[in-house]
């Protein structure tokens, strides 16, 4: 990986940008997703109860609705767990190998700077933390395929 002549920004300087990035910026970009995932479920249960109301299943739309209601309660669990710990500097997790190839790199990098203890939200350099967000978001959210077609709006919320 390379190592920059410079030290890189952190979050350590409460007067700097990536402190704001952590304490303000990151904690919206998941709020806003769990908030889309949470009107989504809610379209979904109220479509399924109109189903069940109505004695209108249409095949198997009833199933394939409460099962996506249970995906989205998963990503908002995975979402709600990574701002909890992203508030209390905990360590920032191993990637799940999700065929991406650039996930052995982020995981070497990230044991590279646990030997430093640069490892937690607010020690992690900023870039490294800002493409760690980015790189973990889609497996979580993505690796739900039921949910691709619910979810296609997501990727505008992280930017």
């Amino acid at each position: 990986m390379f190592t920059a002549p410079y030290p890189p920004y952190d979050p350590l300087d409460k007067s700097g940008f990536s402190y704001e990035t952590v304490v303000k910026r990151w904690p919206i970009i998941i709020t806003n997703l769990i908030d889309h995932v949470h009107r989504l479920i809610h379209d979904m249960t109220m479509e399924s109860q109109q189903l069940t109301e109505s004695g209108q299943d249409e095949g198997d739309r009833l199933k394939e609705l409460q099962d996506k209601v249970e995906e989205g309660k998963e990503i908002i669990a995975k979402a709600s767990r990574l701002k909890y710990r992203m508030a209390r500097d905990q360590e920032l997790e191993q990637i799940p190998q999700d065929g991406d190839v650039y996930v052995d790199v982020y995981n070497t990098e990230l044991e590279k700077l646990a030997t430093t203890r640069q490892n937690a939200w607010f020690t992690a350099p900023w870039l490294f933390a800002e493409c760690y967000l980015c790189v973990i978001h889609p497996p979580f959210l993505l690796s739900h395929a039921r949910e691709r077609d619910q979810l296609s709006s997501i990727p505008v919320l992280l930017q």
